[in-house]
């Protein structure tokens, strides 16, 4: 049974302490070198909603927004190699359900700095919604290129 609920610090440290390489990567290019759980504390923490995506009783995966404003946030996801098709389908259409829920409140703007060598990552942006709005170049740590992805309310 796949559950999707408020994320918890547990559930946060478990997940980055399994995460893929590439969600590794990812994190270091943006980030810089990190401490896991400097790392889960600080997901944790976020300023604004975030969850937990649990497969059986195993975290696969922690996502979120943090807002930044009240009417700016940066989407992000933590997962790890046990996430399955139906996982990243639920994962997906919570994602769509969050996002068509800006309507109710001052959220205008939900977007997602994306590694532009990383296709999973572009690939789901797109997938829950999200228009590429430009390529930030050499903004990673280590010179990469990061997209800029965004869900704007008209």
């Amino acid at each position: 049974m796949i559950e999707i609920h408020k994320l918890t610090l547990a559930d946060a440290l478990h997940v980055v302490s399994a995460m893929r390489e590439e969600d590794r990567y990812a994190i270091k290019a943006a980030l810089g070198p990190i401490n896991d759980e400097v790392l889960a504390v600080n997901r944790f923490q976020t300023e604004g909603p975030a969850w937990s995506m649990v497969v059986g009783n195993e975290p696969v995966a922690i996502f979120g927004v943090s807002m930044h404003t009240a009417w700016s946030g940066v989407a992000w996801l933590i997962s790890t190699h046990a996430m399955t098709g139906e996982s990243w389908r639920k994962l997906i259409r919570h994602c769509r359900t969050v996002i068509a829920n800006l309507d109710s409140g001052p959220a205008h703007r939900i977007e997602a700095h994306v590694m532009a060598d990383w296709p999973g990552a572009v690939q789901f942006a797109r997938r829950v919604g999200m228009e590429f709005e430009g390529t930030r170049h050499k903004a990673g740590r280590n010179g990469q290129d990061v997209q800029m992805w965004a869900i704007v309310r008209q």
